[in-house]
């Protein structure tokens, strides 16, 4: 048995000239999920919340956890699973019904960012450097889901990045070869989105933090291995000066290698450009 609570938007506040004050959930829904929630603690059931929408909503702590600044960060009391179902269309309840009982591999991974608040916004991961940071004294500016993220119903574990002559500097018009080794480390066969990302440490304009260059998914069965290797044109690692152009600057960069755009869930390792 478990429990399973369908909530999301709804149409007439969706698309252009529907711009919302507010993230949240209309009417009941928060409070049907935190009731379900308290269900599930009492009686042991799984609680999966599936989400209809077509953008980021802002969740009830039962689904989010705290806000990790006035109280400690904990995770959502209640919740097994969350299912994000964007526009799933006639088939949708099928796949999703395929989903919770463990029938398909939840793969996809996100698109986009969740936050927490509303006042957390913009809160996308390739933001300029600096741009905002710690912006508010009751509230991280740590997202409720990153760019990337998702999980499925086995683990993977990432080893070190390495970099084919990452002692020699690269030219502009060269390839970084990086490669990564991933493994199954539950007990069902699993697809894994390996994403790799590149920043410019120091650059002489303000730039992303870091942007999305490369990503493959990788089947695995339990327990298995593999080296994923990626090929990063130099040329690809710009970033715009002042006159409009894509520039590659010469000095060092950040390849980064892993789950998501969180910076925890990534591998680094450091190459440079003359």
């Amino acid at each position: 048995d478990l429990i399973v609570a369908v909530v999301g938007d709804v149409m007439q506040m969706i698309g252009e000239t529907c711009s919302t004050a507010t993230l949240e959930l209309l009417g009941g829904q928060n409070a049907l999920i935190d009731a379900l929630a308290a269900v599930a603690r009492e009686t042991g059931k799984p609680f999966v919340v599936v989400l209809m929408s077509s953008k980021p909503m802002v969740l009830p702590a039962s689904v989010i956890g705290t806000n990790g600044v006035v109280v400690d960060m904990a995770p959502a009391e209640g919740v097994s699973a969350l299912l994000w179902a964007p526009s799933p269309g006639m088939k949708g309840g099928r796949a999703i019904a395929e989903i919770i009982l463990g029938r398909t591999e939840p793969s996809g991974r996100l698109p986009i960012t969740f936050p927490r608040h509303a006042g957390q916004l913009p809160v996308y991961y390739n933001q300029i450097r600096g741009q905002h940071g710690n912006r508010y004294a009751d509230l991280t500016q740590d997202p409720a889901f990153a760019f990337g993220e998702g999980l499925s119903y086995t683990t993977f574990a990432y080893g070190e990045v390495v970099i084919d002559g990452a002692d020699t500097p690269f030219s502009t018009d060269g390839t970084v070869r990086a490669s990564v080794t991933l493994t199954n480390t539950g007990d069902r066969p699993g697809t894994e989105v390996v994403q790799v990302y590149v920043g410019d440490l120091v650059t002489s304009y303000s730039w992303t933090d870091r942007e999305l260059k490369a990503f493959r998914r990788v089947e695995l069965q339990p327990g298995e291995s593999a080296t994923i290797e990626f090929d990063i044109p130099v040329a690809d690692c710009t970033i715009v000066d002042p006159d409009a152009r894509r520039i590659v600057e010469p000095g060092e960069f950040e390849l980064l290698i892993g789950h998501s755009s969180r910076r925890e869930d990534l591998k680094r390792a450091t190459f440079t450009v003359v």
